[in-house]
């Protein structure tokens, strides 16, 4: 059996990348039984305002569900300290909770996405005849695994974004693609680290494969 690693597209010359040189961020390190580990913290500074965007939409809607579970405990008859009185018409509580729900779901997903973007970490272990990848928080996140045997080929892959004002924006994600048609997407790493990191897996994969 043979896999098709795919080198990627990159415009820092490979004379420049390193096993021994990870980049800032990264560290390399191998385990009793012959395997690697590589550990990344996903830290961005970037991430802080985002966090304060969470905080303060997490804020105001907190407090329509405030609302939403007094109105649900009162309809079952349980006192929580307050009941909300609503003039007119009030739409009915199902309708309410619905109305809240996409905004619950924002206001969630912009936290841990900010606490990722602050905490989180990804890593990577590679050992014979298995692999798995890592990210998360501490110990909470994903792991998936796979067979270093099984992986077609592996690439980053570009993608643009276009602002309201025609700025272009270009994103890079690693990428590893199985021969079942399974993808095992990193989280995005940034340029430099997602270069260096392609091609550390690749030369460490072909190693571990033969």
């Amino acid at each position: 059996m043979t896999n098709d690693y795919t080198n990627p597209k990159t415009s820092v010359p490979r004379d420049e990348l390193s096993l021994d040189h990870p980049p800032r961020g990264i560290r390399m390190e191998r385990t009793a039984d012959g395997g690697t580990v590589i550990g990344m913290r996903m830290f961005s500074a970037a991430s802080f305002p985002i966090l304060f965007f969470a905080l303060f939409w997490n804020g105001i809607v907190s407090i329509f569900v405030a609302i939403a579970i007094a109105m649900t405990a009162a309809r079952f008859g349980w006192d929580v300290g307050f009941s909300p009185q609503m003039s007119g018409n009030p739409p009915p509580l199902w309708f309410f909770w619905l109305f809240l729900t996409p905004f619950i779901a924002i206001g969630i997903a912009t936290f841990i996405g900010a606490l990722f973007g602050i905490f989180g970490r990804c890593e990577i272990r590679l050992g014979i005849g298995e692999g798995s990848v890592f990210s998360g928080i501490g110990s909470i996140g994903r792991t998936q695994r796979f067979s270093p045997q099984s992986i077609k080929s592996l690439d980053v892959n570009h993608s643009q974004s276009r602002s309201k004002n025609g700025h272009v924006t270009t994103h890079t994600r690693l990428v590893i693609e199985m021969n079942n048609g399974r993808e095992i997407k990193f989280p995005g790493l940034g340029k430099m680290r997602e270069t260096w990191l392609a091609f550390a897996l690749n030369k460490i994969l072909r190693r571990t494969t033969d």
